[in-house]
């Protein structure tokens, strides 16, 4: 017997892939007997926005589907988690990076994609809190976490990444100038400091970019989904030029010592963080929010994420 789903569609993500692709999307589904209801993803909308479309018909599906961006995917776990949904997620990516996707393994050939979301296996995936808010894959404040979410999205339909790469030159002075006083307390240690960047996240890869701390490229990218951490990297105000050359050495490189007083990096399982001013967050390119007092915490394996079936030989 097949499924009944409800396919998210987000016609503006990336170079709007959703809409050209939304038939053989549907046709691959009906393919494998499963009953299919598609809405387009309007945000600006009070009744075909995500967290309206899964609360009216959160019990009528086996399968949710999003088409779309990490943003897209970013606003359907919310609402999941809101509602307190256990339902199996698939996710179609036509966004501009699909960071996450690629983290998740998901397939790029959309044939064999779709036959692990209604065919696969789930795997469970650990997500971020942030003061109330969910995040899949990162939170993160400071240099360039604008970018994301202030990107035209015109400009990321016509140029895909190298848009959020000439927004990053735009804005450079601006996101290098600016720092935040802050404290804060993890499960292993309280600290304070002046900070131009900060992030937590459970990714193989940000913005396109993999080259987070760690001996070879084998460990760089076997971030572990789910066990229930996430890794944080902090970066310190720099005095001077050295500093600012000392800082994309060492993350560029991947070996941050110990006691390195520039970047710090570790795990966190929770995080507590206290700011002098208003500190604006992305969550997954999205704005998250300004806060003060902020509460971070890992929830282990709190969504299921339909994969293709590993091969067992």
């Amino acid at each position: 017997m097949g499924k009944n789903v409800l396919l998210l569609v987000n016609s503006k993500s990336g170079q709007e892939k959703g809409k050209t692709f939304l038939y053989n999307i549907v046709e691959e589904f009906a393919k494998k007997n499963c009953v299919v209801t598609v809405f387009p993803i309007l945000p600006k909308s009070k009744k075909l926005n995500t967290e309206a479309i899964v609360e009216k018909y959160k019990d009528r599906f086996d399968l949710i589907v999003c088409v779309g961006g990490d943003g897209t995917l970013h606003y359907l776990v919310n609402s999941l988690l809101h509602e307190e949904l256990s339902v199996p997620v698939g996710y179609i990516p036509t966004g501009s990076t699909n960071d996450f996707a690629n983290s998740l393994g998901i397939p790029k050939d959309l044939k064999e994609n779709i036959e692990g979301i209604v065919r696969g296996e789930p795997f469970y995936c650990d997500i971020g809190k942030l003061n109330g808010q969910y995040f899949n894959y990162i939170a993160a404040f400071g240099a360039f976490t604008k970018v994301s979410y202030g990107t035209d999205q015109g400009l990321k339909n016509n140029l895909g990444h190298m848009a959020y790469l000439l927004e990053s030159i735009r804005t450079m002075p601006e996101s290098l100038s600016k720092s935040y006083s802050l404290k804060i307390s993890s499960e292993e240690s309280t600290f304070s400091g002046e900070y131009i960047f900060g992030a937590i996240f459970n990714s193989r890869s940000v913005g396109g970019f993999t080259g987070f701390p760690g001996g070879t490229i084998e460990e760089r990218l076997a971030v572990d989904l789910q066990d229930g951490e996430f890794e944080a990297l902090l970066i310190h105000k720099p005095k001077n030029i050295a500093d600012y050359g000392e800082i994309l050495s060492t993350i560029v490189g991947g070996d941050i010592p110990e006691n390195n007083p520039l970047v710090q990096f570790f795990k966190v399982k929770s995080m507590e963080i206290q700011a002098e001013e208003e500190l604006e967050w992305t969550l997954d390119g999205e704005f998250g929010g300004a806060y003060r007092e902020m509460h971070v915490e890992i929830l282990e394996r709190a969504i299921k994420v339909m994969l293709p079936k590993k091969d067992k030989g």
